[in-house]
């Protein structure tokens, strides 16, 4: 049972006082072991520990015991930074609302029970706590992997997607609404609707230990306060280099970045950001900061276990196209607390990794105390040779990253940070955009959702609340279908003569498209792979031509060009 004033986890159920803070506890009052906690009144930050304490502790090798002592030092260490935390046990719940006889209903989950028994008892302590007048918790902490608390995996948003179908992600349980979340989230219709939770994750691989899950909690309670802010640490491939400027701006202008003018040359640094593969595994121990507060990737990341790190591609394409330019072993000599962000395919991957084989794991259990990345192939901008690194356009994952920065750097919390960027990434783009829904829902934050940055800012919000409303706007019309056209003439037939008539300006169009390729990226003309005509449900048009690079640059690289239906270029951007 626990305590109803401050939570305390009372083994002795004969007790008639609780031994933390002396509070009366009535005889028949108290509740299981894994039920929620009552919150204690204040207006400091709240939040649910989401967990299943016997399939956690099997796989840490401990008795259950022992581990809920190990979640109830640590909920009892954050109070007093004024960060309650209650635990939710998925393995053993007792619902609040009474079953037909009276009795309360409880129920022991697997991670093969369906997504929305979880999502139903995340609900169920909502509601308790409105009708019980206490604190609503705004903040969920999952603790636990893929084999603990499922990740939702659902549909991917580009049909036929030649990486991936699917899209891990962590963002369903914000809307823990019920069954048909999920379709509203394929659909993009759930942006509307607020979120119940800033929702973060600590995950294990499957060399996790015991030493791995105490070693963060620790770490955590002793940066409840904010990590703080000295230095930053930023590398990316050649390609983006002006991108990635742009995104790190506010870090630059912070003079957080290290001026290493005495010891790179042009070619190895730009702005402060290390250039990879000019810099690669072997030598990147000589300039990588062990001591840096936040990290930045904007790197390549692959999907396969044996693509460990990340990868740069060399700027001239005579030369060897593919390097490794950083390891998971490169992560676990970072010797400060950090946040990291990193916009790679697959950055943020871990099920059935362990911390040698995923960049993410290994950061998390040395020193990282928030990890933002992708489980999918990430898309962004690519640098053109016309413009300058502060009006070089952005995209997606660039604006992920660049509004996640600049909002841990005012002072929000990771999760709020994350919801920031999100919230941006859908407002600055048409409503209903495929690639911006897939960035928005893969990319997710992994460690305590509380944590802050305490930053020398002068932007320095306070840590004020951003309030979990909708991401999109309400009367926005989400949503678009997406046609494959074809680009050859195959009859003679009145209808596919007016077909070959569009593909007719479609051939010009990719005619147009060469060209623009060529001048502002140095691609030489090449066929087009696919195009797609995008059919807004708000009324706007616009085709996508998709161009494969992969035997060029020796890695699974994409290009994008959007275009208006008459030839306009609107947008590149490329696989990460």
């Amino acid at each position: 049972m626990f305590c109803p004033e401050c939570g305390n986890h009372i083994k002795d159920q004969n007790i008639h006082f609780c031994p933390e803070c002396g509070t009366k506890i009535e005889q028949g009052s108290h509740t299981g072991k894994n039920t929620p906690t009552p919150q204690s009144e204040g207006t400091g930050t709240h939040g649910l520990i989401f967990t299943n304490v016997g399939l956690l502790a099997e796989k840490m090798e401990i008795d259950e015991q022992d581990l809920m002592s190990v979640f109830d030092e640590f909920i009892k260490q954050k109070r007093k930074y004024d960060i309650s935390y209650k635990l939710v046990d998925a393995g053993n719940y007792s619902y609040q609302k009474s079953g037909f006889w009276g009795n309360n209903k409880t129920v022991c989950l697997t991670p093969d029970s369906p997504l929305w028994d979880y999502m139903d008892i995340l609900m169920d302590v909502h509601n308790g706590e409105k009708k019980a007048g206490s604190e609503i918790s705004q903040y969920l902490f999952i603790i636990g992997g893929n084999d603990t608390i499922p990740m939702p995996c659902t549909r991917h948003y580009i049909p036929d997607d030649g990486n991936d179908d699917s899209i891990d992600t962590d963002i369903l349980y914000a809307y823990p609404y019920g069954k048909e979340m999920l379709t509203l989230l394929e659909n993009q219709e759930v942006f509307k609707y607020d979120q119940l939770f800033f929702v973060g994750r600590l995950p294990f691989g499957t060399d996790a230990s015991l030493e791995d899950l105490c070693g963060y909690l620790e770490r955590d309670i002793n940066y409840s306060n904010g990590i703080p802010m000295s230095e930053a640490y930023g590398q990316c491939d050649p390609h983006w280099k002006k991108v990635s400027s742009r995104v790190t701006n506010d870090l630059l202008k912070g003079n957080y970045l290290r001026n290493l003018d005495r010891y790179l040359s042009a070619d190895h640094y730009y702005n402060r950001l290390i250039l990879s593969p000019m810099v690669v595994e072997e030598n990147v121990s000589q300039v990588f900061h062990t001591n840096a507060s936040l990290y930045y990737f904007n790197l390549h990341g692959g999907e396969g276990r044996e693509a460990r790190g990340y990868f740069g591609v060399m700027l001239h394409q005579e030369e060897d196209g593919c390097w490794p330019v950083i390891e998971p072993e490169h992560m676990t000599t970072c010797e400060t607390p950090n946040i990291t962000i990193s916009e790679a395919c697959y950055g943020g991957r871990f099920i059935g990794l362990d911390k040698h084989h995923s960049m993410m794991l290994a950061s998390l259990f040395t020193n990282t105390l928030a990890f933002v990345g992708s489980s999918r192939v990430a898309w962004g901008a690519v640098d053109s040779s016309s413009s300058s690194a502060s009006d070089c356009p952005v995209s997606y994952a660039d604006i992920i990253a660049n509004y996640f920065i600049s909002a841990i750097l005012q002072g929000y919390s990771a999760a709020e940070a994350l919801f920031i960027a999100r919230r941006a990434l859908l407002q600055g783009t048409t409503p209903g955009d495929p690639h911006a829904a897939l960035t928005v829902v893969e990319f997710n934050l992994f460690g305590d959702p509380t944590t802050t940055m305490d930053s020398r800012s002068e932007l320095k919000s306070g840590r004020k609340p951003t309030g979990k409303n909708a991401l999109a706007t309400q009367d926005a019309k989400i949503g678009c279908s997406i046609e494959k056209i074809e680009t050859t003439n195959r009859g003679n037939s009145i209808l596919e003569q007016v077909r070959g008539a569009v593909n007719a300006n479609i051939q010009l169009i990719h005619v147009i498209i060469g060209q623009f390729l060529y001048a502002n990226y140095g691609i030489k003309p090449r066929p087009v792979d696919e195009i797609f005509k995008i059919k807004y449900n708000n009324g706007q048009e616009e085709l996508k031509f998709n161009y494969d690079l992969t035997s060029e640059r020796k890695i699974p690289t994409r290009f994008v060009v959007t275009t208006s239906t008459d030839g306009k270029i609107k947008s590149v951007y490329t696989t990460r």
